[in-house]
């Protein structure tokens, strides 16, 4: 699924979203025939900040939750796959607070499940799940979220172990 949109908040930040189809073909051969035979969409959602540098106000965090919630309403076949950004910082991010220790992606990956649950629960919505992945390298970690409909939990945790079978060496 290809499909972007941008946000542009009141002081002039704007983000750009983009889901764009993942590159699946790192996965094992099995896992790509199971996608295929299920006729599964994954797609790698992508948040980026076009201008300014005030912290991210939660409201720009329910919009964007929104509108990929109302993508996986129309595509009953969406696996959303979410790699967390350890390139840029966090503007205004607290340095002093219980989370001063976590690097920036697992900063962004906490959020994330934040975000995800929090959306999940003021909807009352059920049937989803996110399923983190951690690849713990030497002095490094790296975090990744898949999010799929339940039905499909099966194949996410396939997509899970290839990952970490493969990347996690």
């Amino acid at each position: 699924m290809n499909y972007s949109f941008s946000i542009t908040t009141k002081k002039g930040d704007e983000y750009r979203i983009m889901l764009i189809d993942a590159d699946i073909s790192m996965l094992a051969t099995e896992v790509r025939d199971i996608i295929l035979e299920n006729n599964l969409d994954i797609s790698e959602i992508m948040i980026d900040r076009i201008s300014g540098g005030e912290s991210t106000a939660q409201e720009v965090l329910h919009t964007i939750t929104g509108k990929v919630a109302d993508l996986f309403a129309i595509n009953s076949n969406l696996i959303l796959y979410y790699s967390c950004d350890d390139m840029n910082p966090i503007p205004s991010r607290n340095t002093k607070g219980a989370n001063k220790n976590l690097s920036v992606q697992e900063y962004r990956s906490r959020l994330f499940s934040y975000m995800f649950d929090s959306y999940m629960e003021s909807h009352q919505v059920s049937g989803f799940s996110n399923t983190p992945i951690i690849i713990n390298g030497e002095g490094y970690r790296q975090f990744m979220h898949l999010i799929a409909r339940n039905k499909h939990q099966s194949i996410v945790d396939v997509i899970k172990d290839d990952v970490l079978e493969g990347w996690g060496k």
